[in-house]
């Protein structure tokens, strides 16, 4: 896959903006409409635009407390933390789960509206799931960089 300057500018553009008309990305680009429209519908087709969505304010929305959660679970087999995967999907204040190296298996980040949301979340939810072993909680207290935008070189 080879992907030009312009073609780079356009997904730094579409990453900050998904409603940028091809119209702005031309002006931008110095390209026409239509040659714009040709790459991202390329940047589509090589599966590079995933979806479009819109990212909601969860302070607004009464989302006041973001945890980190690291995870260790007791058994490793395939099956074991595969069923962790699966469960963990179901809960909604997890938003991100990621499996790791080093002492815990999973870090999550957890949303919640406040700490008596979080230690319920914690106890019904999380600690209920039959294959963890030990849980490390830890309270954001600001969010230093908060982006979706992926690094793209040009």
């Amino acid at each position: 896959m080879k992907l030009d300057k312009k073609d780079l500018t356009i997904l730094n553009l579409l990453q900050e903006d998904a409603n940028i008309s091809n119209k702005a990305i031309a002006a931008i680009t110095n390209l026409s409409v239509t040659p714009v429209y040709e790459r991202i519908k390329k940047l589509n087709a090589l599966s590079l635009l995933r979806k479009k969505v819109y990212l909601l304010n969860r302070k607004k929305l009464g989302l006041n407390v973001m945890v980190l959660v690291s995870v260790r679970i007791d058994k490793h087999s395939g099956e074991d933390a595969l069923m962790f995967m699966n469960e963990v999907k179901k809960i909604p204040e997890i938003v991100e789960c990621l499996h790791i190296t080093g002492t815990f298996d999973f870090q999550l980040k957890v949303y919640a509206r406040d700490i008596d949301h979080y230690h319920e979340f914690n106890f019904k939810k999380l600690g209920a799931l039959k294959n963890v072993k030990h849980m490390e909680s830890h309270f954001v207290m600001k969010e230093v960089v908060n982006t979706t935008s992926l690094p793209l070189f040009i």
